[in-house]
């Protein structure tokens, strides 16, 4: 269902997930030449997530907001292995908005003077890093930033069930990412990133409906993690039930 050469849009991204998407390549090299764009995160899970996407071929471009995170990536991005760009993840984050809204980008002055400014490197972080994605444009006379939108063909999220319900629950940014995999014609895959039920919402969560979702992916109870890059042990989540056996 991840095409060759095709732009994933990462919300959360299980090991589970992450090892099939890397043992596919190794297998038969395909998927192959993925775009991977993701905003930030906290926590820093320096072998799990989008580490294990971290093979030549397997990954062309990365557009990131964080990269200490994903200290595979970046040896690639540091080797010339990868076309590399990192823009501030605030911007990523509404520019995965614009996308949703059918907008050609996000016009922001966020990155003015700071290596996102197209004067100063534009984002690209290697020599094999040559597309521009940032221009310097003037509306109304001031100088800003026209961070440059493009079709997500996959989302990779995470979501959670409410209790009692088939309601699906997940983070507004998540939910913004599916939406704009959903105005690009692209595949919105979920992950369950929480273990048991949530019986009640927790903040920065929202219920969907689930025509917003292509396919559900049952993630193993121990690659079950809310952040796409955090460590293997997790404190509980409020309102969170313990998983049935």
């Amino acid at each position: 269902m991840v095409r060759s050469g095709t732009t994933v849009a990462v919300g959360w991204l299980g090991d589970r997930l992450a090892a099939a998407l890397a043992d596919a390549f190794a297998d038969r090299a395909e998927p192959n030449g993925l775009t991977i764009v993701y905003a930030a995160t906290q926590g820093e899970g320096r072998t799990h997530g989008l580490n294990l996407l971290a093979h030549e071929g397997l990954v062309r471009r990365v557009v990131g907001g964080q990269w200490h995170p994903v200290p595979r990536l970046q040896a690639l991005a540091a080797a010339n292995r990868i076309e590399a760009y990192s823009l501030p993840a605030g911007v990523i984050r509404r520019l995965f908005r614009d996308i949703a809204e059918g907008l050609p980008g996000h016009l922001s002055r966020s990155g003015l003077g700071t290596s996102a400014d197209p004067r100063q490197g534009g984002g690209r972080l290697n020599r094999r890093t040559q597309e521009q994605l940032v221009r310097l444009v003037y509306p109304a006379g001031d100088e800003a930033l026209l961070f440059r939108g493009f079709a997500i063909d996959a989302a990779l999220i995470g979501v959670a069930f409410m209790e009692g319900t088939a309601a699906i629950a997940m983070t507004r940014e998540s939910m913004t990412i599916a939406r704009a995999a959903r105005k690009s014609g692209g595949i919105v895959i979920a992950q369950m990133d929480r273990v048991g039920t949530l019986d009640k919402l927790p903040p920065g969560q929202v219920v969907v409906p689930d025509t917003l979702v292509d396919v559900l992916i049952e993630g193993d109870p121990r690659d079950r993690r809310p952040e796409t890059f955090s460590p293997t042990t997790v404190p509980p989540v409020a309102g969170q039930q313990p998983p049935a056996h």
